[in-house]
Formats: structure tokens, C-alpha cells, sequence
């Protein structure tokens, strides 16, 4: 892994992986110092037998470990859903790279999203609801 984005990104899918947040987690959850994984980064080179070693404990491919093509863990690619998995799983990994504070915000911009949606659905019903007695009358 020669690009420094190529060594993020592995990290970022070995965040995804442990279900760990930041560096912090992520160089504890891996068994390394923190000052290895910010060298990982600076270098742009991740150990590939780290990698491989946690892969086989996790049932991840490795192929998406390193590369982010693939289903994440072994056995689990199912038709018409691997590119969803592989947007949702690339999101993630991104999000997972943001700071704290820009993933709440995230959290909170879908949140609303999600608040809105639900009001468009209930006006549209009770849109309904109101054509439908004026319709009867």
C-alpha cells in the first residue's frame, strides 16, 4: 500500500471491522500503539499481517479489507444487495473518519431527514383522508 489514501482507507475498513470510532480505539482494539498506527498513516503502509490476522478472527474478506471491493465478511454477498453493502460500508468507513463533532452533525442532518419524511408521509395521508370526504360529500 504505497498511497497514503490507499493506508487510510485500510484503516478506516479496519475501524468498520472492530466497531471502534477513532485511532485512540482503533490502535487498542488492534493490539498496537498508537504512535504505530499514526506511523501506518504517515507511511502510507499498513501491516499486512495485522491485517490478515484480523480478518481470519472477524470472517472479513480480505480482498475488502484492502481494498474495498467485495462483500465485508466472507460467505455473505447476496445477490442485488452487493452494491448496497458497498455503498452503505463505504459510508460508513467515511463517516467513521470524520471527527466526532461532524458525526454528530451527520447523525443529526439525517435525523431531521428522517423527522421530515415521516410529516410528508402523514400530511399525504391526511391529504388523502380530506379528498376522500370531499369526494363522499
Amino acid at each position: 500500500m504505497e498511497n497514503k489514501d490507499d493506508a487510510s482507507a485500510v484503516l478506516g475498513r479496519l475501524a468498520l471491522l472492530l466497531g471502534v470510532h477513532n485511532d485512540s480505539q482503533l490502535a487498542k482494539a488492534a493490539g498496537v500503539n498508537r504512535q504505530t498506527l499514526g506511523s501506518w498513516r504517515s507511511r502510507g503502509s499498513v501491516s499486512y499481517e495485522l491485517c490478515i490476522k484480523i480478518a481470519r478472527e472477524r470472517g472479513a474478506s480480505l480482498d475488502w479489507l484492502l481494498t474495498g471491493e467485495g462483500p465485508m465478511l466472507r460467505g455473505t454477498e447476496a445477490p442485488g444487495l452487493a452494491t448496497q453493502n458497498r455503498r452503505e460500508e463505504g459510508l460508513l468507513a467515511l463517516f467513521r473518519e470524520l471527527p466526532e463533532a461532524e458525526q454528530r452533525e451527520i447523525q443529526q442532518a439525517a435525523e431531521e431527514k428522517k423527522r421530515l419524511r415521516e410529516v410528508e408521509r402523514k400530511l399525504e395521508e391526511v391529504s388523502a383522508q380530506l379528498a376522500g370526504r370531499k369526494a363522499a360529500s
